[in-house]
């Protein structure tokens, strides 16, 4: 004969709660933790070339000897220095007022400069902190747009080699130049 257990009851469904919130926890802090490897997974690769030493003497550079054409912008004057890259330097600078009249002088006297010659087609712009941005854009326009009365220039053009008109630049190249001391 069997025994009959008291207290237990095989109907009934017994109730079993499983806590899942430390598993929630640790699959959040494993997220993040996958988040950061994968930035740091994607890192590029950078190609550096070594120069070597050598006891040769370094070989002569026989450049040419180009005009370099600067503008140097302050809040009240505009400067336009010209000087060549090899001596003699020969530096000639021009001053004008920071105004209306003074950028139509200054344009007068880059044309004039780019008659004189007419392969340089760059163009080195300066700027003090004090400049406003209104000024620093009329400066770049006058320096680089040619206005109907201009002269068209020639320049080369880089895909063929050959010398083509341009006639809607001055100075087609302008370099943003900056100082830090």
């Amino acid at each position: 004969m069997r025994r009959k257990r008291k207290g237990i009851k095989r109907d009934e469904p017994t109730d079993i709660e499983l806590n899942i919130i430390p598993f929630i926890d640790v699959f959040s802090l494993l997220n993040t933790f996958l988040l950061f490897s994968a930035v740091f997974m994607a890192t590029g690769i950078i190609e550096v070339q070594v120069p070597f030493l050598s006891n040769a003497p370094a070989p002569k550079e026989e450049g040419k000897r180009t005009l370099e054409v600067k503008i140097d912008a302050a809040k009240n004057k505009v400067q336009v220095i010209t000087e060549y890259s090899k001596d003699p330097r020969n530096e000639q600078k021009f001053d004008f007022p920071n105004s209306k009249e003074g950028i139509d002088r200054m344009h007068e006297r880059l044309v004039a400069i780019r008659q004189a010659n007419p392969t340089q087609d760059k163009l080195t712009f300066y700027s003090e902190d004090d400049v406003i941005w209104e000024n620093i854009s009329a400066l770049l326009d006058s320096a680089k747009f040619r206005k109907q009365t201009d002269p068209i220039f020639q320049v080369k053009n880089p895909k063929s080699g050959e010398m083509e008109q341009d006639t809607q630049f001055v100075f087609s190249k302008i370099v943003m130049g900056s100082v830090i001391l």
